[in-house]
């Protein structure tokens, strides 16, 4: 694929896992919560989730070419942590149809798979210049903040889903709604092949 064509399939896939993630847990804890639980509503979110699941992993397979100049091991890394974090809302997925059993604060693994992966990426963007400075900065900053409420949720010092702690999740939401728009209409920016051969000594 050309360098246009997987900016516009990942930015198709980031936005639409983004949407159906969110759907899919909304699903699935108003199963768990609700007065007289619908099997139905269990299995629109898990499927929704297993969208979810197969989209991330073709982000980091998507994107693997385009990273691995910047930093072979880091694109790697990258791809290693977003297939983990599609296996894992797999796996939550398959015990919540063969139990039915609430696992609570599964989101905080997808979380925190989702954060790490995101920083490598912000990196490896912001070392390339495929994208504005701004924008890297943005997933550097918001990608943080995720995983500080991540451990601040765990440590039950906030809760991710409500109240202030929605806070930790407005930068990096920020950053997947302006990274993959603008990958859709804008596209990569141009790379002078001398920028990735430093890049690529440096490493």
């Amino acid at each position: 694929m050309s360098p246009r064509k997987i900016a516009v399939l990942v930015g198709l896939l980031f936005i639409s896992s983004t949407i159906t993630f969110a759907a899919g847990d909304s699903l699935v804890q108003a199963y768990f919560s609700g007065p007289e639980p619908s099997m139905g509503t269990l299995l629109g979110g898990v499927f929704l989730e297993w969208y979810t699941a197969l989209a991330v992993a073709a982000i980091g397979i998507s994107l693997l070419p385009v990273l691995k100049p910047y930093g072979e091991h880091l694109a790697l890394g990258y791809l290693v942590l977003r297939t983990s974090e599609g296996a894992a809302i797999l796996a939550v997925g398959i015990y919540f149809l063969s139990g039915r059993h609430r696992f609570e604060d599964y989101d905080l693994l997808v979380y925190a798979l989702s954060g790490a992966a995101g920083l490598v990426l912000s990196y490896l963007l912001l070392r390339s210049g495929l994208v504005a400075k701004w924008l890297s900065l943005l997933g550097l900053a918001g990608y943080a903040a995720l995983l500080a409420g991540v451990v601040a949720d765990a440590l039950g010092a906030a809760d991710l889903d409500s109240g202030a702690g929605i806070a930790f999740l407005v930068p990096g939401g920020l950053f997947e709604i302006a990274f993959p728009l603008l990958l859709i209409f804008k596209g990569w920016r141009s790379v002078a092949p001398g920028a990735r051969a430093r890049v690529r000594n440096a490493s």
